[in-house]
């Protein structure tokens, strides 16, 4: 589910004009401001509080929200730079917003800020080899699948269609794919991205292979994005097309005996010593759901296949065995998965404004049978104002993941094959709720994490705000070290300070020609 970083290569030319500054007339202006417009692309517009180009742009399912004096439409990499510029020439702070999925607690630090709507730069450019795409900062995780699939592509993209591929990628990015391809991160080749000063740059690993490093799994902290060379893959022929499904419905009573069950097929085929299929993937949630169970909540189980109209009976039947209340199976392709798992255009997952939320990621190398069901317990408990929430429970193929090396990028967390998180949704503008869904959603991922034998760590795209930089990128002291080192580099001054930002080391010393050493 995730943030601030967006095909259909909106097919119309945006027509040349003056930028437009659109809200409340009797607004006091800055006078500056004027210079900000006249710095701007004709394609570029600036919103103020009170209009609705400001209100839809700045929607986000946040509980902690940005607050924000204007929201400037960029349509090009320069009217970034220039918006860049001009925030940092008044000490305002900035913020990238695409998706608006971004949940952590960090966002609600920026105050009179300037907000930078990436949608203007949505587009997907296949190359001429079929190899690879450019995708614009702008564009969202379902446009580019379904951009992709339009040409016979497929490439790593998001379990929600309504987030940004690009910023999910900075964080390492899980999908339906990485199972053959890695994570997002992986398959990124190299970025435009505008750093704090407003200089643009290209991170690839021939040039500031630095700060390419940085940028696949820590990018939040470095930079904005305006696009990225992708690597993308033939939509193999038949089967290969199409992924299978089945559906369960179990009451809590079973939680034991599922996840049990569930550890297993993480493990592959203990009895011949056969790895995990790749094409398995496994995904669940704890919800309320009244007609399957009027009195506590269920356990929704979903069995995925790729590459076959049904999942095999070797794993169906066993999933049948344990009895659930229902069991719906179907068969769709890459670009139907999101709305399989809940979150496709037109769901609530994709409903910004309708809700706050937050979330409370806890990454594990196992099932901990018992931390679910304590996480479980509580979940129960909660009162009916937060009973639209629900537990994440995510089991992607992980094999493409392991195989990059470790050090390779600065993502940190190869080893884990669990994405769990407590998704508290309630209605939005209310602090009370506020602290309650912060209370329920801590203790659930206390409960989970514990006596999992693990320390707590937590994908950067699912932090909640109060995580420790260990838990965030990694307990290796030179990872830390190294990307401490970075940010003293590229942003020493925290520009990009509002989500789970990385603290930059002071400087040390200087060289022989006075310039500061890191």
């Amino acid at each position: 589910m995730k943030s601030s970083t967006v095909l259909y290569i909106l097919a119309q030319v945006w027509c040349l004009a003056p930028v437009r500054a659109v809200g409340d007339v009797h607004r006091p202006v800055a006078p500056a401001l004027s210079s900000l417009r006249s710095m701007l692309s004709g394609d570029a517009e600036i919103y103020f509080p009170g209009s609705e180009g400001f209100t839809n742009g700045t929607l986000t399912l946040a509980a902690k929200k940005p607050q924000l004096d204007a929201l400037v439409r960029v349509a090009t990499e320069e009217d970034v730079r220039n918006t860049i510029r001009y925030a940092d020439a008044f000490n305002k702070p900035f913020l990238a917003i695409t998706g608006g999925h971004g949940e952590t607690w960090d966002l609600g630090n920026v105050e009179n800020g300037i907000g930078i709507s990436m949608r203007r730069m949505a587009y997907v450019l296949v190359s001429d080899d079929g190899r690879t795409a450019t995708i614009g900062g702008g564009t969202q995780s379902g446009e580019v699948i379904a951009a992709l699939w339009a040409k016979g592509k497929q490439a790593v993209a998001t379990a929600c269609d309504c987030a940004g591929i690009i910023s999910p990628m900075l964080g390492g990015g899980h999908g339906w794919l990485q199972g053959q391809h890695g994570l997002l991160a992986d398959n990124m080749l190299s970025a435009r991205i505008v750093l704090a000063d407003g200089t643009a740059v290209t991170a690839s690993p021939a040039a500031n292979s630095d700060l390419f490093w940085a940028i696949r799994g820590a990018g939040h902290n470095f930079g904005i994005v305006t696009s990225v060379k992708y690597r993308i893959f033939d939509v193999e022929p038949g089967q290969g097309r199409v992924w299978a499904y089945e559906e369960y419905v179990f009451k809590q009573d079973k939680l034991e005996a599922l996840f049990g069950w569930a550890n297993g097929l993480l493990e592959g085929d203990t009895d011949t010593g056969s790895p995990r299929p790749v094409e398995l993937a496994h995904y669940g949630r704890f919800e309320f759901r009244p007609d399957a169970d009027s009195e506590n909540p269920v356990i929704i189980f979903w069995l995925i296949w790729q590459g076959r109209g049904t999942v095999p009976p070797k794993y169906t039947d066993q999933a049948r065995a344990l009895l659930p209340v229902s069991i719906k199976a179907g068969s769709t392709d890459i670009t139907g998965m999101n709305t399989v798992a809940g979150a496709a255009y037109g769901t609530a997952a994709c409903a910004k404004g309708s809700s706050s939320a937050m979330l409370f990621g806890v990454s594990l190398r196992r099932w901990n049978v018992p931390g679910l069901r304590a996480m479980l317990d509580i979940y129960s408990t909660l009162p009916p104002e937060l009973r639209n929430s629900f537990v994440l429970l995510e089991a992607y193929s992980t094999r493409g993941v392991e195989a990059v090396p470790n050090d390779e990028t600065a993502y940190p967390d190869r080893f884990n094959r669990i994405l769990a998180s407590p998704a508290m949704y309630y209605a939005p503008g209310n602090d009370t709720l506020d602290d309650m869904a912060a209370d329920f959603g801590a203790r659930m991922r206390s409960a989970l994490r514990d006596g999992s034998g693990q320390p707590l760590h937590v994908y950067v795209n699912y932090a909640h705000g109060d995580e420790s930089l260990e838990a965030l990128y990694g307990y290796e002291d030179w990872r830390l070290w190294r990307l401490r080192r970075l940010k003293a580099k590229y942003d020493p001054y925290g520009k990009f300070g509002y989500y789970a930002p990385i603290t930059p080391i002071k400087l040390k010393t200087q060289d022989t020609m006075g310039r500061p050493v890191h």
